[in-house]
């Protein structure tokens, strides 16, 4: 077995996929052999994904829930890799030379706090207001004890923009990136950066498991993987849920004392977030083409070089716009993405390089993504697509610089819904809030 670092960490493997030789290395090494499925109350489940295995009018039963990993049959033995790794000691782990505000130093203590406490915690923080530099003492001092740690994003995008900024300021400290669409072959690492779903692999692995956008789909309301996640910390190790939006049962645990929290109201820079700017259309957005309305929005950001998003409901609405925009403003350049693009990636970071003016998008960029000096519009709100956490996510990109706190964010619809009212009242409401 030459390629140890594949198979260590608390990995999950189908031992009928390893040559013997390599299921007696991991056993040495303390790898546990099990059966891959368990009952309780007369139900069989998977051992992999914790979910009840039903039962199929075929001869070999297997799980269906995590197929996408590879097949388990209900007589197969799994291999749980050993997670007792001693990793380099360091001098110095974190370099960074940024500086904290007042509020994150407060979140840090707490986070800090609950670390020592082997306690989960949540930081419900506005978008913007700098979350991912309050984890940096966190994963520090989970670093220097010789523990590991987990980032993970129910979103492959979320992933690849956070990589580089870990990397960045952990230069010594092994790091890598794993989700369905990467190259990189997952290997032994002190820092795992991955989508949530790859935490189905693993059990009992991480000292800290840092889940950012915990509100988000295909998080939200997934048994399979909340289950993940939980049964992926080591007994003694905690769960930190980064979220804006926090959904009702976190906030409920909260409550009832099961977590821990921290709240920041205002973001990084000092400045509010940018309250959006309601415009009722009479008509429908492709009309006369484009709504005379957005023509004339259009036209003064596109003659004033401003770069913008737009955010639309649905694919086929968002390119029949684009169809649209190709035929009225032929020298505009920009691109539209959605989960069904390949290109997704590449086309995200033409405009991240400013190589482009504006990007089309549904709800995949609601969130995890910092774009500077934009304008953020979203077309149709009044649709079913829209939540009120949806459009405060999105209202969330704007505004993120130092240097461009004052992005414009506009809603465009056909009639007034709750969800835009809510979602106006709780951005004016944080403000309130951050003023205090």
């Amino acid at each position: 077995m030459d390629k140890i670092n594949e198979y260590l960490g608390g990995r999950i493997l189908n031992a009928a996929n390893l040559e013997n030789e390599d299921l007696y290395r991991l056993q040495t090494l303390g790898g546990v052999i099990c059966d891959a499925t368990f009952k309780k109350d007369n139900k069989l489940f998977c051992r992999r994904c914790l979910m009840e295995i039903e039962k199929l009018p075929i001869d070999f039963q297997y799980c269906r829930h995590c197929i996408n990993l590879g097949k388990i049959q209900v007589n197969d033995k799994l291999i749980i890799t050993p997670t007792d790794v001693s990793y380099p000691v360091q001098s110095q782990y974190l370099r960074w030379n940024g500086q904290l505000t007042s509020n994150q130093q407060k979140g840090v203590r707490e986070l800090i706090n609950a670390f020592q406490k082997k306690q989960n915690h949540l930081v419900w923080a506005v978008t913007g207001a700098g979350k991912t530099e309050m984890i940096f003492p966190l994963i520090e001092q989970t670093l220097k004890e010789g523990r590991r740690v987990a980032m993970c994003s129910p979103r492959v995008d979320v992933c690849i923009e956070l990589f580089p900024r870990i990397q960045k300021v952990f230069p010594r400290t092994s790091i890598g990136l794993f989700h369905g669409k990467s190259e990189e072959k997952y290997h032994l690492t002190q820092i795992a950066i991955m989508t949530v779903h790859q935490l189905i692999r693993f059990e009992h692995a991480f000292d800290v498991l840092i889940i950012d956008e915990v509100d988000s789909y295909p998080l939200a309301g997934n048994e399979m993987l909340h289950r993940a996640i939980n049964k992926a910390k080591k007994t003694s190790g905690m769960i930190v849920y980064l979220s804006a939006t926090p959904p009702k049962k976190l906030i409920q645990d909260v409550q009832k004392e099961k977590i821990t929290l921290s709240k920041l109201y205002q973001r990084f820079h000092g400045h509010p977030l940018p309250e959006p700017r309601c415009h009722l259309l009479f008509k429908k957005i492709d009309f006369w083409g484009i709504n005379p309305q957005l023509r004339y929005k259009l036209n003064k950001m596109i003659n004033n070089k401003q770069r913008f998003m737009l955010f639309f409901p649905q694919i086929p609405i968002m390119k029949s716009f684009a169809k649209q925009l190709e035929k009225l403003y032929p020298t505009l350049t920009f691109v539209d993405v959605s989960s069904k693009d390949k290109q997704r990636l590449e086309k995200v970071q033409l405009f991240r390089e400013q190589k482009v003016q504006a990007i089309l998008t549904t709800t995949i960029l609601e969130r995890g993504v910092t774009f500077k000096k934009i304008t953020v519009i979203v077309l149709e709100a009044q649709a079913k697509e829209f939540t009120k956490t949806t459009l405060i996510q999105i209202a969330g990109r704007a505004g993120r610089g130092k240097d461009s706190y004052d992005d414009e964010v506009h809603f465009y619809y056909q009639y007034y819904t709750d969800q835009i009212r809510l979602a106006c009242a709780e951005i004016k409401y944080l403000n309130r809030q951050a003023k205090k």
